[in-house]
Formats: C-alpha cells, sequence, structure tokens
C-alpha cells in the first residue's frame, strides 16, 4: 500500500510539475490551439492547429498544447518611400496606413496559416504589414511614377496621390481577402530631390513676380482709363456750361425788364438775411437806379389813305 500510494504521489507531482497549463488570449488578440504531444501523452495527438478559433480570455490547453494568437488591434504606421522617375529622378513622399488583421474565423485561420508568429507565439501588427501592405503600396506607386518624367511629376502631384490610393486599394481587395482590413491611406509629403525644388522655388518666384507687375500694370491702366474718363467728364460740363451762359444770355437780351423783376423779388429775404446778422443799417433802394426796361418798338404809322 504504502509503495502504491508514493507512486501515485509521484506522479501527480510529476503532472502538476510539467503540464495542466492554462494561457491568457489578450484583449484585441485572437487565436487557436496548436496540439503537441510527449512522453506523458504516449506521444499520441500532436496534431498542429486543431479546434475553433478562440476569443479572449484564459484558455485551457492540458500538458503540451499551446495558443497561436493573432493581434487583432487597429494600427497606424507612418512610412517614407522612394522611388524613380522615367528620368530616374528620385522621388519620395510619406504614407500614413491605418489598417488592422481581418479577425474573422476565416481571417485568424488564414493568417495562423501563412504567417509564423513571434517567440510569444503572436502574430504582430508589424509582421502584417511588412508581409502584406509594404510591397502592394511600393508596387501601386511605381506603376503611377515611374512612367512620369520628374516635371510632369511636379504638375501632377494630385494625381499621382490619387492613382496611387486608388491602386493600392484595388490590390488589397483582390489579394489579400480575408487578411488585411485597411480603412485608411494617406500620401502626403512629396520629396524632390534639392535641385528640383530649388528650381521650383526658383519657378514659384518668377511666377509671384509676375503676376505682381501683371497687377501694376493693370492698375496702371485703369487709372489713365479713370483720368482719361474724367477729361472727357469735364470737357461735357465744360461744354454744358457754354451752352447755358449763352442761352441765359440770349434771354436776358431779349427780356432786359427780368433783371429788374427778379431784383424786386429777391429784397425780401435779402433784408430779413442781414436783419438776422445784426449791427448792419439798410436803406430801401432807389428806384431810380434800377434797371428799367426800354420801351417796346412802336410800328410806324401809316398816311391815310388819300393824303
Amino acid at each position: 500500500m504504502k509503495r502504491t500510494l508514493a507512486k501515485a504521489i509521484a506522479l501527480l507531482t510529476l503532472a502538476a510539475t510539467t503540464g495542466c497549463a492554462t494561457q491568457d488570449i489578450p484583449q484585441a488578440h485572437r487565436g487557436r490551439q496548436f496540439s503537441r504531444t510527449g512522453l506523458l501523452k504516449l506521444y499520441a495527438g500532436g496534431s498542429g492547429l486543431s479546434g475553433p478559433v478562440l476569443d479572449p480570455g484564459t484558455h485551457f490547453l492540458g500538458i503540451y498544447d499551446e495558443l497561436r494568437v493573432v493581434d487583432c488591434s487597429t494600427t497606424t504606421v507612418r512610412e517614407s518611400l522612394d522611388t524613380l522617375t522615367r528620368d530616374g529622378v528620385h522621388f519620395g513622399f510619406d504614407l500614413v496606413t491605418r489598417f488592422s488583421a481581418d479577425c474573422s474565423d476565416e481571417g485568424v485561420k488564414g493568417l495562423i496559416g501563412n504567417l509564423t508568429s513571434d517567440a510569444n507565439g503572436t502574430i504582430t501588427t508589424q509582421k502584417i504589414y511588412s508581409t502584406f501592405i509594404q510591397p502592394a503600396i511600393g508596387e501601386a506607386a511605381r506603376e503611377f511614377v515611374a512612367p512620369l518624367r520628374a516635371s510632369e511629376l511636379n504638375d501632377k502631384q494630385g494625381e499621382v496621390a490619387e492613382g496611387v490610393k486608388r491602386r493600392f486599394a484595388d490590390m488589397m481587395a483582390t489579394r489579400e481577402k480575408r487578411l488585411v482590413k485597411i480603412y485608411e491611406l494617406n500620401i502626403s509629403h512629396f520629396q524632390f530631390p534639392q535641385q528640383l525644388d530649388k528650381a521650383n522655388l526658383e519657378r514659384a518666384t518668377q511666377s509671384l513676380l509676375r503676376d505682381k507687375a501683371i497687377a501694376e500694370r493693370e492698375r496702371v491702366q485703369a487709372e489713365a482709363l479713370t483720368a482719361e474718363m474724367r477729361k472727357t467728364l469735364a470737357e461735357n460740363e465744360a461744354e454744358l456750361a457754354v451752352v447755358r451762359i449763352r442761352r441765359v444770355g440770349r434771354a436776358l437780351a431779349d427780356n432786359p425788364a427780368f433783371i429788374q423783376y427778379e431784383y424786386v423779388q429777391r429784397l425780401p429775404d435779402i433784408y430779413k438775411e442781414a436783419g438776422a446778422r445784426g449791427n448792419l443799417v439798410l436803406a430801401a433802394p432807389n428806384l431810380v437806379s434800377l434797371p428799367i426796361a426800354p420801351a417796346a418798338p412802336q410800328a410806324p404809322s401809316l398816311p391815310a389813305p388819300g393824303r
């Protein structure tokens, strides 16, 4: 009995020190069980990946089994790429990619089946990026940049950026189904060689100076046109004044009595304004000195008939 009890205790101690293990799957991760075998299992089983896709939590694995886990977190990676134009000029740009692993059951099985994990048994987002995303971005960039010359690329930066994004989306939709999810791709900070940047700066400066000269010339032309129009307006106003003076003079010559009439009509207002100011004495005008309208010429009398 004592010998049997000792064997049982030894077996329990061995089992406690070698197996009956559990392992955690962290949040934003999913995984599968990787079956292994050994002496205590009499080298039976050990069929590798098996069972359903497991969610985050603590999972019982037995003596030898392990977990293979996929990082499902959303990650943003910023990277600078460099490619050549048609005329051999290096052209670089920055890319910002926001992505995650496709952590559906089918996606986890595909990733675990195609990628190797790190020492902790985890397939990281960096591994996914370098395997699936980075090569596709480089290929899409070469397709749009390589056929263009540097001067053409300088004028078509917006078209190139949109073309690379569109081509990359097509590649990911057709090649990497159920493996990677792309949420956003931004292309910014185009990087030209120093000589081309200097030429672009000089061209922009010349364009600014040209626009400034054009604006100055247009201002001078507008001022000259305004002066000419003012001259024409002054001449028209002077001509109008001449016509008015001639007509008024002709009317007064034909009606000289109107001056005396106008003067008499204004006398009350003259006295009223002078009295309001004070310290001024006015005498009544001498009507004899007022201009008198000449008598209208009479028609000559005709002699009586028969005389």
